[in-house]
C-alpha cells in the first residue's frame, strides 16, 4: 500500500504542470526586495541545475519510485530484501536532496515577509515549483517507508480513492495539450483576416506565431495561446503594467498581446507618451548645457553659424550627405588623423572614446582666419559635396547645411577641446566642444595648425 500511495504521489507531480498550469507557462511580478529564502534559492539552483541534465533526474521522482520498485520486487523474489533497501536508498535519497531545499526557503520567506510571494512567482509558479517538490518527496518518503523492515500500514480507501483521481486525470491533462495549432504565412497576415478570427484575435495569433521561434510539434494550440492572452490582458487591467516575463515565451507572447489587449495598448501609449517627455528633457537639458559655454565669436562674418549637441562612439563621428554611404571613419588611424573624407562622406575623430559633443558650425564665403588659441586640436581637410547639402549630425541631432555654395569643393576646418566633467554625477554631460568651419577651396590634403594627440 505505501508503494501504491508512493507512485500515486510521484505521477501527481509528473502530471502537476499540465494539470494546475493549463496555459503551459507561469508569471511573477519583480522587483527590488530583500527576500533571503528566494536568493538562496536560485543560488542553490544554480548549482544543482547540471545535473537536471543527467538522465532521468530531469524527470522528477516518477523514475526513481518505479526503478525503486522492481528492484525492491526482483530483490525480494532472490530472497534479498536487504540488497533491496540499498537499492531504494541510492535511487531516492540524492533524488530527495533536489527537492528538499525550496519549500523550507519558501516557507521561512512567508513567515518573514509575506509580500515576497510576488518575488517567487506568485501562488501559480509557487505551487508548480514548491508544490511540485513537497509532492515528490511526500512519494520518495512513502517509498523509503515501504521498504523498511516493519513498514507502517495505511488505509485502503484513501490510497484507492487517490489512484481513481490520478487515472482519471491524467488523460484529461493529455487532451489538454491537443488543440488546433494555426500557422499562418506572411502573406495571411499582411492579408484579410481568416474567417472564423476576430480582427484582433487574428492580428496577435500572427504577432505570436511571428515571435514564438518553436520548432513543429512544440508550439502552444490556439486555444491556449488565446487563454494564456486573455490572462495577461487581465493582470494589466488589474495592476495597470503587465509583470515582468520569466522566460523567453512569456516576453514574446506579452509583445503580441496589444494587438487584443486594448488595456495593454493604453498602458503602452502612457509609457510611450512618459518615455517621449523624458527623452526631451534630457535633451532639452543638453541643449542648455551647450547654450551655457561661451560663444564663439568670429573673426570674419559667417554665411550661417549654429549649435547643437551631439554623441560620439568609438572615437569617431562618421557623417554622409543623402544618397551616399558612411564608413569612411575607418580610414581614420589610431595617431594623428583628425579627419578623413571622400566625396559625399566626412568623419572626425573624437577626443574621447564616447561621450556628448557641444559643436557649432559656421559656414563662409571665404577662407576665415586661422585660430589656435585655447584649442587642443585645430586641422582641416578638402572635401567635396555632390549634392551641396552638408549637414554635419551624428544620425539624430545635426548642423543645417553649411555648404554655402552649393556643390563643389570645401575646405572643412575642426577645432576640439575638453570640456570639465563632474564625475559625481549619473547623468551624461558634454565632454567636448568643436567648433567647424566650412569654406570653398580646392586644396584636397590635410593640414593641422594645433596638434593635441
Amino acid at each position: 500500500m505505501l508503494w501504491a500511495c508512493a507512485l500515486t504521489g510521484a505521477i501527481m507531480a509528473f502530471a502537476l504542470p499540465w494539470l494546475f498550469l493549463p496555459e503551459g507557462l507561469g508569471w511573477g511580478a519583480f522587483g527590488f526586495k530583500n527576500c533571503v529564502g528566494n536568493d538562496l534559492s536560485g543560488d542553490i539552483y544554480h548549482l544543482v541545475f547540471p545535473i537536471y541534465y543527467v538522465p532521468p533526474f530531469g524527470y522528477g521522482a516518477l523514475p526513481f519510485v518505479a526503478l525503486g520498485l522492481l528492484a525492491w520486487l526482483a530483490c525480494a523474489r532472490w530472497r534479498r530484501p536487504g540488497l533491496g533497501r540499498w537499492i531504494v536508498r541510492a535511487l531516492l535519497l540524492p533524488q530527495m536532496f533536489l527537492n528538499a531545499y525550496q519549500p523550507p526557503l519558501f516557507a521561512m520567506d512567508m513567515v518573514l515577509e509575506p509580500s515576497c510571494l510576488e518575488w517567487w512567482g506568485g501562488w501559480q509558479v509557487v505551487w508548480w515549483t514548491v508544490g511540485h517538490d513537497v509532492l515528490e518527496l511526500v512519494a520518495s518518503t512513502l517509498a523509503l517507508l515501504a521498504v523498511r523492515t516493519s513498514a507502517p500500514r495505511l488505509p485502503r480507501g484513501p490510497v484507492v480513492a487517490a489512484l481513481v483521481v490520478i487515472l482519471a486525470l491524467t488523460p484529461a491533462a493529455d487532451a489538454m495539450q491537443g488543440g488546433t495549432v494555426t500557422v499562418p504565412d506572411w502573406e495571411e497576415c499582411h492579408g484579410a483576416v481568416r474567417q472564423g478570427y476576430s480582427e484582433e484575435d487574428w492580428r496577435f495569433l500572427c504577432e505570436a506565431r511571428d515571435s514564438l521561434m518553436d520548432e513543429p510539434g512544440t508550439r502552444m494550440p490556439d486555444g491556449r495561446l488565446f487563454a494564456y492572452g486573455r490572462h495577461l490582458c487581465r493582470l494589466v487591467e488589474k495592476g495597470g503594467r503587465l509583470p515582468d516575463a520569466r522566460n523567453g515565451d512569456e516576453f514574446d507572447v506579452a509583445r503580441a498581446l496589444p494587438a487584443n489587449c486594448p488595456a495593454l495598448a493604453r498602458v503602452n501609449e502612457r509609457n510611450q507618451a512618459e518615455l517621449k517627455r523624458e527623452e526631451e528633457e534630457y535633451y532639452a537639458r543638453r541643449r542648455a548645457e551647450c547654450a551655457a559655454l561661451p560663444r564663439h565669436k568670429p573673426r570674419t562674418k559667417p554665411v550661417r553659424q549654429a549649435s547643437t549637441h551631439m554623441s560620439v562612439e568609438f572615437y569617431a563621428l562618421d557623417t554622409s550627405e543623402e544618397g551616399f554611404d558612411g564608413g569612411v571613419s575607418e580610414q581614420l588611424g589610431s595617431g594623428d588623423d583628425v579627419m578623413a573624407s571622400v566625396p559625399g562622406n566626412l568623419a572626425f575623430q573624437a577626443l574621447t572614446e564616447m561621450g556628448l559633443l557641444c559643436v557649432t558650425g559656421e559656414s563662409y564665403r571665404r577662407r576665415p582666419p586661422v585660430e589656435t588659441k585655447g584649442w587642443k586640436v585645430g586641422a582641416e581637410i578638402g572635401y567635396q559635396s555632390p549634392t551641396g547639402v552638408l549637414e554635419i549630425s551624428d544620425g539624430y541631432r545635426g548642423l543645417p547645411d553649411l555648404a554655402a555654395g552649393g556643390p563643389g569643393h570645401y575646405r572643412v576646418r575642426v577645432h576640439q577641446r575638453e570640456l570639465p566633467v563632474d564625475y559625481d554625477r549619473e547623468e551624461p554631460q558634454a565632454g567636448e566642444e568643436w567648433l567647424i568651419m566650412v569654406y570653398p577651396g580646392r586644396e584636397k590634403g590635410p593640414r593641422t595648425y594645433v596638434k593635441g594627440r
